[in-house]
């Protein structure tokens, strides 16, 4: 479970991958990066004094949620997601706490020395959805905001409101896909050309041996 930590800063570790539904046909998001999983710790044999190196970080030097962290990975493994509404706190801890663990091959705890290893987990999701006034060619496909399913219908009126419409990270199963073949969007005498992004989150997953 996420536990509340000393606020510290730390490196991004989200990485995304996204598609523009541009004109209903997916396209490639200028900003976004194929996704990437986390990648395993490579082993190393420890030097025969790895005291004050700078691939060893001590217990006592991790913050509140990385030492629970670091006992659960003794025991199985600790998970660090996306700290989002629609994650549960029991999935894992924040993923902005990882980074130690991530920066250093070892553990240094009550005199014993634990190599880490990380791989990714549970994938997460995020989704924006962006619109622009635009005139539609003659083979375009109209909507009427009103016709739009439901599940999407606020989350389109809010994009052109808004300028865009973003939902967190863990909201996989709300993904519009019912936008997908979406062109355009008709709304207070405008049309709006309508598009989305999707972004992809590897959970990172913990684990730790004890060094003989």
């Amino acid at each position: 479970m996420r536990k509340s930590a000393p606020v510290v800063a730390l490196a991004a570790v989200i990485l995304l991958a996204g598609c523009l539904g541009g004109v209903g046909t997916p396209g490639t998001d200028r900003s976004a990066t194929p996704t990437q999983t986390a990648t395993e710790t490579p082993t190393v044999t420890p030097a025969t004094s790895t005291d004050g190196s700078e691939r060893v970080v001590a217990f006592e030097e991790l913050n509140d949620q990385q030492q629970h962290a670091f006992r659960d990975a003794i025991d199985g493994e600790a998970s660090f997601v996306p700290n989002t509404s629609y994650v549960n706190d029991s999935a894992g801890y924040d993923f902005e706490h990882v980074d130690s663990f991530q920066e250093h091959e070892y553990v240094r705890y009550e005199s014993e020395l634990y190599e880490i290893s990380t791989h990714s987990g549970e994938l997460y999701a995020s989704y924006q959805i962006r619109t622009s006034v635009d005139t539609p060619g003659g083979n375009a496909t109209v909507v009427a905001l009103e016709d739009l399913p439901d599940r999407v219908r606020d989350e389109v009126r809010t994009a052109i409101t808004e300028g865009e419409y973003y939902a967190p990270y863990g909201k996989w199963g709300s993904l519009p896909e019912s936008l997908q073949d979406v062109e355009y969007v008709r709304y207070e005498n405008e049309t709006y050309e309508t598009g989305y992004v999707v972004g992809d989150a590897w959970a990172t997953v913990v684990t730790v041996e004890k060094i003989e």
